[in-house]
């Protein structure tokens, strides 16, 4: 996978501290689904309770900045899918190509 930025200006340390960690799964030779979930739902909470923290003009700045990061993820997440995906339907012809000449 390329190089992965989820920070920006705005970034708190508990947000930077997830960031990290799932950079570092995104790595992975394999990836470990449970745990890029688990990262990502974790990074969900975060946010929302970083935005509680904040008012309306820095949560506007934080939003702004975050959407960027996000697309980011969202994107590593739909490379992660389609690989899936496609390696899904190698097994579905592989499968059927075994019942052929079984």
């Amino acid at each position: 996978m390329n190089k992965i930025n989820l920070e920006h200006p705005f970034t708190p340390p508990e947000l930077t501290k997830l960031n990290q960690e799932i950079t570092a799964l995104l790595h992975n030779e394999v990836l470990d689904e449970k745990s890029f979930h688990a990262l990502s739902v974790k990074r969900d909470l975060c946010i929302k309770d970083y935005l509680s923290t904040l008012d309306l003009a820095q949560q506007t700045q934080f939003c702004e900045a975050e959407i960027k990061a996000n697309e980011v993820l969202v994107e590593c997440a739909q490379q992660l899918f389609n690989q899936s995906l496609k390696e899904l339907s190698g097994l579905i012809r592989g499968r059927k190509a075994v019942k052929k000449y079984y």
